[in-house]
């Protein structure tokens, strides 16, 4: 019971730290000036025609879809690295558990 307990925190503390994370990162990414991908306005401009949303060709909100994406990335980056480095903290636990 134990073990679940401490997997449900460890799930939770790691979705928390993801989207805090990636919110700041988010934050800083979108205060640097820089114009939208082409590619990037198009796929968002194909999904909202494709969803039956034809009322959404305003670029003000193709770019606050953008800015959506952004976030998203940014909390999937967050969620990688922190999931690379729980892995190597917990080989180094591991290893050090064993030499002694």
């Amino acid at each position: 019971m134990k073990a679940i307990h401490f997997r449900i925190a460890y799930a939770l503390g790691f979705i928390a730290a993801s989207c805090t994370g990636g919110w700041y990162l988010g934050a800083f990414i979108s205060r640097l000036p820089f114009w939208m991908p082409p590619w990037l306005f198009e796929a968002i401009h194909i999904a909202v025609k494709l969803s039956g949303q034809n009322k959404i060709d305003n670029e003000d909100d193709i770019e606050t879809l953008g800015l959506i994406c952004l976030l998203i990335a940014s909390c999937a980056v967050i969620a990688l690295a922190l999931r690379i480095a729980s892995n190597l903290v917990g080989q180094y636990v591991r290893r050090r558990l064993r030499s002694s």
